[in-house]
């Protein structure tokens, strides 16, 4: 399809941004000390941050097959796309305003922490985790991940796989900066939680912007030519 390089750009650092908010998502941020707990159980920090890495890749990979999926599918519509923007971009708004929370997607409320079966204990077992976690979470980030899944609708295959990856990679750097830092998190939990309703309301207006701009057809304009 006719993608600019700067509207392309632009959905990229949607996606980002996208994934750095449903990190922080009521659903999940709050289970991060517990979360933490159960997967870096080894006394070894760097250990403890290879864990958490590879849990970090089975949760993107479940992501990116999405993305893969969404951007073949819009292949289909491409001959439908300013229908696909306009009716995206709109549904976009609606996770947007969800998000601000002045009313609830009720299937998107809650979190949900799986206790596995098996002790974490190593690279695949952690992968593993975040293979299962994956399916756990998406209800969670709901809001932010269907916002990005329908940007990816408006592009093809290779779009919707890059743009899945950059929302997986918006979850994985705060992830992996937990797990390294993670005595400094448990200290700061409790302050930035202070800060939640702020932040889902910030999350929400930039997912209302996307939305708008997608309607209008005018995504490019957030970077510069």
């Amino acid at each position: 399809m006719d993608f600019s390089l700067t509207t392309v750009q632009v959905n990229w650092w949607a996606a980002l941004v996208g994934g750095f908010l449903s990190f922080l998502s009521p659903c999940i941020f709050p289970l991060l000390p517990g979360f933490l707990a159960f997967l870096i159980s080894s006394k070894k920090r760097k250990s403890a941050v290879w864990r958490a890495f590879a849990f970090s890749l089975g949760l993107s990979v479940i992501f990116i097959l999405l993305g893969l999926a969404t951007g073949t599918f819009g292949m289909f519509l491409s001959g439908f796309r300013r229908w696909v923007e306009l009716i995206g971009g709109a549904i976009v708004i609606v996770f947007g305003v969800s998000y601000t929370g002045l009313f609830t997607l009720p299937f998107f409320e809650k979190g949900i922490f799986i206790p596995f079966n098996r002790e974490v204990d190593s690279f695949w077992s952690a992968f593993l985790f975040g293979l299962v976690t994956s399916f756990a979470w998406t209800p969670c980030i709901g809001p932010t991940l269907g916002a990005i899944l329908t940007i990816a609708a408006t592009g093809d295959t290779l779009n919707g796989g890059i743009l899945l990856a950059f929302f997986s990679i918006g979850i994985m750097v705060p992830l992996l900066l937990a797990a390294l830092l993670v005595d400094y998190v448990n200290k700061a939990m409790p302050t930035i939680s202070k800060y939640q309703t702020q932040i889902n309301i910030a999350g929400g207006i930039i997912l209302i912007i996307v939305g708008i701009l997608m309607m209008t057809g005018k995504l490019g304009i957030l970077t510069p030519a």
